[in-house]
């Protein structure tokens, strides 16, 4: 075992220690958990197993006068994969009441959208995109350490947060769901003569910033309830925790480009925000909307070599939704996304736009034990596609089976399509305590 598996499992062994000594000060300590296992095995060719997970969770809640604490800690194999093997402290923190504030302090998840299936204003916390989008988005976040004030007056609340923690999204360049990145780059070094070369890549290693309250990311939530609508405000101050690259091109003595220096960048960015909801009889409407005052862009050619070839734009995000009753156990939910990056010029790698609709439909039958869900998300624009069927079945409030199926369709150059040769039947044991 070594030093940070130690750590954080010495750190859940004091916070369940505590708990138990001071069971007599609180009004109520409860301990609980789950054990599960998500064995998937691929469809296609070699119709290998892709997943033998085996996740054993242990939660512990603390109640007392004007206080709550909360732990969550994870122990995590995978015989299909050897790396998998994880001691992980996922959740703790504690929080403080009053009549018109709340504090929550610690590791903790802070969801800010209302998208199903597609982040636009829920980028709080950094993502663990190991296995795409396929766990569940409880799992998907990444707990992150900051202070959460929550201030309520009559109708209205504001959520501000300060996050001291600096944490990657989490992504894989190897294996099943490794997302595929290029070893070398063309370039075109003469615009006149069209004289282009292709260089080599070398990744350079990332460097991550311990905690820190001077450096701390920061942002505000305003919740309003008006004309029958919930509408929310958003405003973060945060730092890109997606890798950005600045390239930078090296020559030999002679001075002949001979590579690429690839250097990991996660520069401050400023985000505006605002989300709606509102119910019209059996339907709800709900949409949400994102700007990034600038973000950074790959682009091709030596137009931008002093800036790393990176380019800053505006981006903006969007979702219009209904979520609509169907019957008495079957809803249904559309969403459509489109995203667009502002003053778009040529030799910016992405496209300038990127449309995604989306279809969700839940049912719920024999007495809420049997539970399918569809969900369908696709790009129009580069005609790729995820869907995950699936049905629970509450075999009892303890147990749960079930059974379902991943679909990925597209090219290999597009987000989903690169993934096509991942399609994959699964099946969830979970076992609740």
């Amino acid at each position: 075992m070594n030093q940070r598996k130690r750590c954080v499992l010495i750190i859940f062994v004091i916070m369940f220690i505590n708990l138990s000594v001071f069971t007599d000060l609180f009004a109520q300590v409860e301990f609980h958990g789950f054990v599960r296992n998500h064995s998937a095995f691929r469809v296609d060719k070699p119709n290998d197993a892709m997943l033998l997970r085996n996740r054993l969770r242990l939660n512990s809640e603390l109640w007392g006068d004007n206080v709550y604490a909360f732990a969550s800690f994870d122990i995590l194999n995978d015989v299909a994969d050897s790396a998998i093997n994880i001691l992980n402290l996922r959740e703790a923190y504690l929080d403080i009441y009053s009549s018109f504030v709340d504090f929550r302090i610690g590791k903790q998840q802070v969801v800010w959208g209302k998208a199903d299936g597609y982040f636009i204003n829920d980028i709080v916390n950094p993502l663990d995109l190991s296995y795409f989008l396929l766990q569940d988005f409880d799992d998907i976040r990444m707990a992150t350490t900051m202070l959460n004030t929550k201030l309520y007056f009559g109708n209205h609340s504001l959520e501000v947060l300060v996050i001291p923690e600096f944490k990657l999204t989490k992504i894989s360049f190897k294996g099943d769901w490794g997302f595929e990145r290029p070893d070398s780059i063309d370039i075109l070094i003469d615009p006149i003569n069209s004289i282009i070369v292709s260089l080599p890549l070398s990744y350079q290693q990332d460097k991550i910033q311990e905690k820190s309250i001077r450096k701390a990311e920061y942002g505000f939530k305003f919740n309003t309830f008006l004309l029958g609508t919930d509408l929310s405000i958003i405003y973060l101050k945060v730092r890109e925790d997606k890798l950005i690259y600045l390239k930078q091109i090296v020559a030999d003595n002679y001075g002949l480009h001979n590579g690429v220096n690839l250097t990991p960048s996660h520069p401050w960015v400023t985000f505006y925000g605002a989300n709606f909801s509102r119910p019209f009889g059996t339907s709800v409407f709900r949409g949400e909307g994102g700007y990034y005052t600038k973000r950074l862009f790959d682009t091709e050619g030596v137009k931008y070599i002093n800036e790393g070839m990176l380019v800053e734009k505006g981006f903006v995000q969007g979702m219009l939704g209904i979520d609509y009753q169907l019957t008495g156990d079957i809803d249904i939910g559309v969403q459509a996304i489109h995203e667009r990056i502002l003053d778009y010029e040529d030799g910016i790698v992405n496209d300038d736009a990127n449309s995604i609709g989306t279809f969700l439909i839940r049912g719920r039958f024999f007495n809420e034990t049997v539970l399918p869900m569809i969900l369908t998300l696709y790009n129009i624009d580069n005609k790729s596609s995820l869907s995950r069927i699936m049905v629970d079945w509450n075999y009892s409030d303890s147990f749960i089976i079930t059974f379902g199926i991943d679909i990925l369709e597209g090219d290999s150059d597009t987000i989903f399509g690169q993934f096509n040769r991942n399609d994959n039947v699964y099946l969830k044991v979970k076992y609740s305590f």
